[in-house]
């Protein structure tokens, strides 16, 4: 895969690193003594530019898979997203949100992925405060719906009852479920439920408390 990075910050230093020797990646940052400390193997091409630039982007997306903006500034992590995906035929693109606002001005205007590290780990903290032994494993976009994971609690009352026996918060539902032995299985209304059972289920992110106290704790 051929990845576009704007911005050559810590982020994508550790980034290039997690990825290294797997991808054909180019990195663009206005500011040449940070763009000259990838000029080594990690990156297959260095670019001295600004990365919200037509002409920067147009010689660094040629080909590209995937551009991924880093730099600190929002305007110009969502513009290079829009030129790379609109005009110059990268497929998918992911923006760094400095501030969490911003965040949905950006996938409104077309960034695939935008995130914010503040969210992130705020999301991080208030899942482990709140919901012990819970995770969640995906936002659905455009959806008030979650992918959440959990181990079924002995204490539940849904051990032992099948899907369509047990009485699930509101639209809730098991969309797989990995048994004792290891086993994954896509349930069915007579699959049934035991202690132990790693659970992943789609739920509306307001009914995880209570999914949480009757399925988890």
């Amino acid at each position: 895969m051929k990845l576009v990075i704007v911005g050559a910050g810590k982020l994508a230093y550790y980034l290039i690193r997690e990825l290294e020797g797997n991808h054909h990646i180019v990195i663009i940052d206005k500011d040449p003594q940070a763009a000259l400390k990838f000029a080594d193997n990690s990156v297959s091409e260095v670019i001295n530019g600004d990365g919200s630039s037509y002409p920067v982007l147009k010689e660094a997306c040629e080909g590209a898979d995937l551009i991924v903006a880093l730099t600190d500034q929002d305007e110009t992590n969502m513009i290079a997203c829009q030129i790379a995906e609109k005009h110059l035929g990268v497929r998918f693109s992911i923006a760094r949100v400095n501030n969490p606002k911003n965040k949905e001005i950006m996938e409104h205007f077309g960034v695939d992925y935008a995130f914010s590290e503040t969210q992130i780990l705020a999301h991080l903290i208030e899942q482990e405060i709140d919901y012990e032994g819970l995770r969640i494993v995906h936002h659905i976009k455009n959806s008030d719906h979650v992918i959440i994971e959990f181990i079924l609690s002995e204490k539940s009352d849904a051990c032992g009852k099948s899907m369509a026996e047990y009485k699930f918060i509101h639209d809730s539902r098991v969309v797989v479920l990995a048994t004792n032995d290891g086993e994954t299985v896509t349930p069915v209304g007579s699959t049934v439920m035991h202690a132990g059972n790693q659970i992943m289920m789609v739920c509306a992110q307001k009914d995880i408390g209570q999914i949480w106290k009757e399925m988890v704790r």
